[in-house]
């Protein structure tokens, strides 16, 4: 006579180690979504100034450095400064990508007589001899008399700018790049390239999209909770 295996009761006890887990998961997804806020937040306000940066007018180099001194967030101001006369320079050319191309930045020294710096790096912009070149030379320029142009911070562009400041510590850099709109004389060969060629703002869809996913995160385990606790 045969006899029937007993049935096995099934398992309804709570699932700590799946709910803990997506607890981890949730609060990551959610921690993506509000950097993306923040994020989208600060560019938001990069692309306001950029707007006002069309139309505003340059200020003296002296005045905008001492503004930066007090604390205030001087990035993305257009100045104007007369360099001192001085030797040229030979800098390893700064790599870039504008319009999708390799491209190589000429920076130079521009001495200044500001109260508290020494000297501001220019960036003349893109040669355009070495346009789509993979390992070009370095490149000998003087600093232009004058050049008006967009003051950037060295960790918001490409390219290691803050070796390239420390070469000039003993003349006390400005902790600053002038990314130069116009310069006089104008350097030969070189293309002006102050601003990024397209800036996107997509941070709003990304923010949506790591909340959507935590949301669905959250279905998919009450899914497989009522599942398990029903069964």
């Amino acid at each position: 006579m045969s006899e029937t295996a007993p049935a096995v009761a099934p398992d309804r006890r709570f699932p700590i180690g799946l709910t803990i887990a997506t607890l981890i998961a949730f609060a990551i997804l959610c921690a993506l979504g509000g950097w993306q806020i923040k994020r989208l937040a600060w560019k938001e306000d990069l692309l306001a100034r950029i707007e006002v940066l069309k139309t505003a007018p340059a200020q003296p180099l002296a005045t905008v450095l001492a503004r930066a001194d007090r604390g205030e967030d001087v990035a993305w101001t257009r100045v104007s400064v007369d360099c001192a006369a001085g030797r040229s320079e030979t800098l390893p050319p700064v790599y870039g990508v504008r319009d999708g191309d390799i491209v190589w930045r000429a920076t130079v020294p521009c001495p200044t007589t500001t109260r508290s710096y020494g000297l501001i790096l220019l960036d003349l912009g893109v040669i355009k001899a070495m346009t789509g070149q993979t390992a070009p030379g370095p490149v000998t320029l003087a600093a232009p008399a004058h050049a008006v142009g967009v003051l950037m911070a060295p960790k918001t562009l490409g390219g290691d700018r803050q070796a390239t400041l420390q070469r000039f510590a003993a003349d006390k850099p400005a902790p600053f790049i002038l990314m130069v709109e116009t310069a006089t004389p104008a350097p030969p060969g070189i293309t002006p390239a102050p601003l990024p060629a397209e800036i996107s703002n997509r941070h709003l869809e990304y923010a949506l999209t790591w909340f959507g996913l935590a949301v669905t995160l959250l279905f998919i385990y009450a899914a497989m909770l009522w599942r398990k606790m029903r069964s």
